[in-house]
């Protein structure tokens, strides 16, 4: 049975080399999910009648947009850093690791933006103000609960994708995959306060 990066990381990414091609469409694909989850909100925070090909439109851009800042920045983050810790690799491997690494993101951005679509289609949209978005706390909650977990599992993953495309020891490839989901975490977190 082929190993999979959600649940066996380690045989998958010393198994495979994963495509740029691949990782990228993984990230679109989280970032299109995540900017889904506005739109039953859109027109409460603006006062232009959005057309459904403007909408379709922000939606794609928008998830293009988030998709390429957050692999930029976990690339650069990861390869800085694992460059201090000794490691060596091709740029290339690394990018590629990391999208598919982000593959919770993808679930995690699912599950959260079917939540707001049912609470918006069921128990009426959440009260949206320019500067938030003002959810029920139990869907603050769960959405916490997600988060975390998502993240969690997300180190997981990436302290393999890391180990392979910097050829690092693994407690060094943990380290870093730690550092780097540790503000997530947070962020999941203090959203409960």
């Amino acid at each position: 049975m082929p190993s999979t990066p959600l649940f066996e990381p380690r045989e998958f990414f010393a198994e495979r080399s994963p495509s740029l091609s691949s990782a990228a469409m993984i990230l679109l694909l989280t970032g299109i999910v995540a900017v889904a989850s506005a739109v039953p909100y859109v027109d409460q925070f603006s006062p232009v009648e959005f057309t459904t090909e403007m909408l379709v439109f922000s939606v794609l851009f928008g998830g293009l947009l988030g998709a390429v800042t957050i692999w930029v920045a976990s690339t650069t983050i990861v390869y800085v850093l694992s460059a201090l810790a000794g490691g060596s690799g091709p740029l290339s491997r690394v990018a590629a690791n990391i999208g598919w690494a982000l593959l919770p993101l993808l679930l995690m951005n699912a599950v959260k933006t079917t939540s707001s679509w049912i609470l918006a289609l069921v128990g009426g949209p959440a009260t949206v103000t320019p500067t938030q978005m003002q959810l029920p706390f139990w869907m603050v909650a769960f959405n916490a609960i997600v988060g975390v977990a998502g993240y969690l599992w997300i180190g997981y993953l990436l302290t393999y994708a890391i180990r392979d495309a910097r050829n690092l020891a693994v407690w060094r490839s943990a380290l870093i995959a730690g550092l780097v989901v540790l503000v997530p975490v947070l962020n999941s977190l203090t959203s409960l306060l």
